[in-house]
C-alpha cells in the first residue's frame, strides 16, 4: 500500500477561499442575536474522564462566561462516536445542542460504517477546538527501547503482540493496523476498551503497547514510555520522542481533532458567535500553554478553515481503510 506523506499544515490559502469574509464579518452582525438564551449542551461521544473532558470543559468555561449561559458538559458514549452524533445531528437545531466532533465521527465513521442512521457531512461546524498528538507507547520497565525493538519482537512472535485501543474501528484501532501494515508485521492483537482500562493493563502487562494520545499523562508520569510520536514534527512537549517518520515510517501519522458541531439548518449567525468566541478563546497565550499541557494544540479557525480541515483528513483516511478493509454493519 503506497501512501502519499501527510503533512498535516493548514494551507490557508486553500483552505480560506471563502473564511477571509467569514472573518471580516462585523462584530455587530454576529451579535445581534440573543443565542444562547438558555444552558447550551456540550455531548461527549466518549465516558466520563475521557482525555476530552478536560480538553471540552476548558472551552466550555470560557464561552459561558463570554456567552452568559451555562455550557454543560453531557457524556453518550459507544459505537465509535455514532451514538452521540446521531443524537446531536437529529436535535432541534437552534445552537443548544452541540456535538464534539472528533475524527472517528466526520473523517472515519463515514467509511468504515455501512449503515449509520445520520451524514456527519451534513452536520455544521462551529469551530475547532484543537489536534493532539499519538504516541507509541509501551510500559516503562517493557524490553522494548525502540520502535525498532517493537516491530522486531512483533514479527518474532508466534502468537502476535497484543495491543489495545479505545474501540473498534477508532483512531486508535485504524493508526495502529496502518502501522501494522507499513511495518511489515503479519498479526497483532486487538484488544478494545471502552475506557482507560487500557492504560491500566498496558502498565499490568496484559497489553504490549498502545498508540494513544490520552497516555501521554502517564508517559509524563514515567509509567509508560514512548517510543515514537505519530505526527509530522515531533512534538512541542516531548522534543526528545522521535517522530514515527525518523523511525522509518513516514506514512504513518494521524492528526486526532477536536471541534464543536452543530446540526443541519442551525442558523449562520449562531455557529458565527459560537466561531469568533472559540477564536478569541484559543488566540490567548496562557489558554494556549494550558492546551499544551493536556497535549493539544489550540486552533484558531474559522468555520470554512474547519470544514476544509475536516474534509482533507477525511479524503486521507478513505483509502486506508479501504485497504485494511476495516467495515462496520
Amino acid at each position: 500500500m503506497k501512501l502519499s506523506t501527510e503533512k498535516f499544515q493548514i494551507n490557508r490559502r486553500k483552505l480560506n477561499t471563502m473564511a477571509v469574509l467569514s472573518a471580516l464579518m462585523p462584530v455587530s452582525s454576529i451579535a445581534q442575536t440573543d443565542y444562547p438564551n438558555r444552558p447550551v449542551k456540550v455531548i461527549s461521544p466518549f465516558s466520563a474522564g475521557a482525555f476530552t473532558d478536560g480538553i471540552t470543559r476548558a472551552y466550555i468555561k470560557e464561552l459561558q462566561d463570554r456567552l452568559g449561559q451555562p455550557f454543560v458538559l453531557e457524556h453518550k458514549p459507544g459505537a465509535s462516536t455514532n451514538i452521540a452524533t446521531s443524537f446531536v445531528s437529529s436535535a432541534p437545531a437552534d445552537g443548544h445542542t452541540l456535538l464534539i466532533s472528533t475524527l472517528a465521527s466526520h473523517s472515519l465513521n463515514k467509511w468504515s460504517y455501512k449503515n449509520l442512521n445520520f451524514d456527519a457531512e451534513k452536520m455544521l461546524s462551529a469551530g475547532m477546538m484543537g489536534v493532539n498528538a499519538f504516541y507509541v507507547v509501551v510500559r516503562s520497565d517493557s524490553p522494548f527501547n525502540s520502535l525498532q525493538d517493537l516491530v522486531k519482537a512483533a514479527k518474532e512472535s508466534p502468537t502476535g503482540l497484543a495491543y489495545g485501543s479505545h474501540g473498534e474501528g477508532g483512531a486508535n484501532h485504524v493508526v495502529t493496523e496502518l502501522f501494522r501494515t507499513q511495518a511489515g508485521i503479519g498479526k497483532l492483537i486487538h484488544v478494545p476498551y471502552k475506557g482507560a482500562e487500557s492504560h491500566r493493563d498496558l502498565i499490568a502487562g496484559r497489553l504490549d503497547f498502545m498508540i494513544d494520545g490520552a497516555a501521554i499523562n502517564l508517559v509524563m508520569g514515567g509509567r509508560l514510555r514512548a517510543l515514537a510520536v505519530a505526527y509530522p514534527k515531533r512534538w512541542p512537549t516531548q522534543e526528545k520522542v522521535p517522530t514515527m517518520a525518523e523511525s522509518g515510517y513516514p506514512e504513518v501519522t494521524i492528526a486526532t481533532y477536536f471541534g464543536l458541531a452543530a446540526p443541519s439548518g442551525t442558523p449562520v449567525p449562531i455557529l458565527e458567535k459560537l466561531n469568533f468566541n472559540m477564536r478569541e478563546i484559543a488566540k490567548d497565550a496562557d489558554f494556549q500553554k494550558r492546551m499544551l499541557s493536556m497535549n493539544v494544540q489550540a486552533l484558531p479557525m474559522t468555520r470554512q478553515e474547519t470544514d476544509g480541515f475536516i474534509k482533507l483528513q477525511t479524503e486521507k483516511w478513505k483509502p486506508i481503510l479501504r485497504s485494511l478493509n476495516i467495515f462496520f454493519d
